[in-house]
């Protein structure tokens, strides 16, 4: 995959903010709060307020992971399902990240739920 560089970086576009998990068939919320800038057809002050609603039930304790670093450890996940934010605890070992992009039919996976 090629990064390009461009202010096309700043345009919008619409997605569903529900979306089906192409393997698991399982819903998923496809975002999250600091990336999604309102619900179409909503008014803002109505659409902040879901969202940050959305923010607060994504964030409960029963959903996050919290990882325990140890020498020589490797770590995936699946950016269609998961919210991930480094929050430390890796101090002593290098974070060196890697991006592997699997493709996967775009017209199955934006298929609202």
């Amino acid at each position: 995959m090629k990064i390009k560089y461009s202010e096309d970086a700043y345009n919008t576009q619409a997605h569903p903010l529900i979306v089906t998990h192409p393997e698991s068939g399982r819903e998923t919320l496809n975002g999250c709060f600091g990336y999604i800038m309102g619900i179409e057809g909503m008014d803002d002050a109505e659409a902040h307020e879901i969202l940050l609603e959305l923010y607060h039930w994504q964030n409960q304790e029963q959903f996050i992971y919290h990882h325990k670093w140890e020498e020589n450890m490797f770590v995936i996940w699946d950016n269609r399902s998961v919210l991930h934010k480094a929050n430390g605890g890796y101090d002593g070992y290098d974070r060196e990240l890697h991006r592997v992009t699997i493709y996967s039919n775009p017209e199955l996976y934006l298929k609202a739920g």
